[in-house]
């Protein structure tokens, strides 16, 4: 009788002890699976310059261009961020560059065509400096963050370069978002 009784409290040891590991393995699993998924959360605001040129990739540019926007128009949803590409050659000396976003005044136009004064839409960089050498090239990026409270339609934003003269280096290039 003392026997089977220590062969069932074996039984029982071993039992939550298979139990416990099996709840250690699950409870690291979502530990692993919460960070990622807090990893992947990063806000616009949060991102630097150069992990914006990073996201970017190869733009597709004709070789004649000063400056490119790869893709000037991107559909981006609410509460949703994205990047565009800007691709600048240097055909002068070498020297900094002003690059600068804006936007125009009306903002965008809603789906009825009805001008959007203010939006909310965040944008990184504002404005930046990028030194260029002689005959070489930058791949930039302009990160664009859509607000949950964003209305539909169109919006525009004006990138203007300027050479280190002050003197417009191309014309202004436009980059649309379509929030849907």
């Amino acid at each position: 009788m003392v026997k089977l009784l220590n062969k069932k409290a074996i039984e029982l040891s071993l039992n939550f002890i298979v139990i416990l590991i099996i709840s250690i393995i699950i409870f690291g699993f979502g530990v692993q699976f919460i960070k990622k998924l807090a990893a992947q959360a990063t806000e616009l605001q949060e991102i630097t310059t150069s992990e914006l040129d990073e996201r970017i990739g190869n733009l597709v540019c004709e070789s004649s261009d000063r400056v490119c926007a790869g893709i000037d128009r991107k559909t981006i949803r609410r509460t949703k961020f994205d990047v565009f590409g800007l691709k600048i050659i240097n055909i002068l000396d070498s020297q900094n560059f002003d690059i600068g976003v804006s936007r125009p005044s009306p903002s965008g136009y809603t789906k009825n065509k009805q001008p959007i004064q203010e939006d909310g839409l965040i944008w990184n960089p504002k404005a930046r400096s990028v030194f260029i050498e002689k005959n070489e090239e930058k791949n930039l990026g302009i990160g664009i963050q859509v607000p949950a409270t964003a209305v539909s339609g169109t919006y525009i934003f004006d990138v203007k370069i300027q050479s280190a003269d002050g003197k417009p280096y191309s014309a202004t290039q436009k980059l649309y978002v379509d929030v849907p």
